[in-house]
């Protein structure tokens, strides 16, 4: 119809095909505007669907990681106990190093004593006869006694191990 077509109604017609046009315009307005806000929550649903694809994804890596964590946590317990082992392994070969030192030490004490006596030297006051009482005696003793160790400091001092361990012996005294 056109405007022409229109001029023949009745005027009360007329008014409320106006205002028909008028509702059809508002809802046209309406409809534009509620189809806007479904593409909006058609957007915003695929947006959330997204975001449980990908949190369905981690979770479905989260057991994996537990169980790679679990068998790290176990390893790290297998080392702190093989650590403990070696830690005990390592006071015992300590104790028996200190053992062997003690031995070591008696032994060159006997050589240093046998090289001693092969040159001709005197016996040490303790592994020979007790000293007499009396106080000079005693003196002589102690005196002979200073002597002997003073001659086995000197005869261990001119080992040509005591040459070569020196510099252990340093760094050792820096290290206390």
């Amino acid at each position: 119809m056109t405007d022409e077509d229109l001029s023949d109604l009745p005027g009360p017609v007329l008014a409320e095909l106006t205002r028909l046009r008028a509702e059809r315009v508002v809802f046209v307005a309406e409809r534009e505007k509620l189809l806007a806000q479904l593409r909006e929550a058609d957007a915003q649903a695929h947006a959330l669907v997204a975001d449980r694809d990908r949190l369905v994804q981690e979770l479905a890596v989260l057991p994996e990681r537990l169980r790679e964590q679990r068998e790290q946590d176990e390893r790290v317990a297998a080392l702190e106990r093989e650590l403990a082992d070696l830690r005990l392994q390592r006071d015992a070969l300590r104790e028996e190093l200190g053992g062997i030192r003690t031995e070591r030490d008696r032994l060159r004490l006997r050589l240093l004593d046998a090289e001693l006596a092969a040159r001709g030297g005197e016996r040490p006051a303790a592994s020979g006869p007790a000293a007499p009482a009396g106080s000079r005696d005693r003196l002589a003793a102690a005196e002979a006694q200073a002597a002997f160790l003073a001659r086995e400091l000197a005869a261990t001092k001119a080992t040509v191990s005591w040459k070569v361990t020196a510099p252990l012996r340093a760094v050792r005294r820096r290290t206390r």
